[in-house]
């Protein structure tokens, strides 16, 4: 990630039409360096640069470069998308 480059809150990311945020890029958490893992809905999985732990931030805090972030084919407005909940097998849909 270029040290010029703007980083905005990834929760102020919008996708393309039928795209999700994917996992896969780097970020800034509270100053430290991150490599983003999985996007959900309203938080982040995260690997931590130094130890290489992983955690879950909410997408507010984690601040990307918005030239960097991946998206994934999917249909967030269907409710069901990859990196979204499954229904369990035998589960009736809402």
């Amino acid at each position: 990630m270029s040290s010029t480059a703007q980083l905005v809150p990834l929760a102020t990311i919008v996708p393309p039409l039928n795209h999700e945020v994917g996992g896969g890029f780097n970020a800034t958490v509270s100053g430290e360096s991150v490599r983003v893992r999985a996007v959900l809905e309203r938080t982040v999985v995260v690997e931590h640069a130094a130890d290489g732990e992983r955690s879950v931030v909410r997408k507010e805090l984690c601040m990307v470069d918005p030239s960097a972030v991946a998206f994934v084919p999917g249909n967030p407005s269907a409710g069901v998308g990859p990196r979204q909940w499954r229904r369990l097998p035998g589960k009736p849909p809402k």
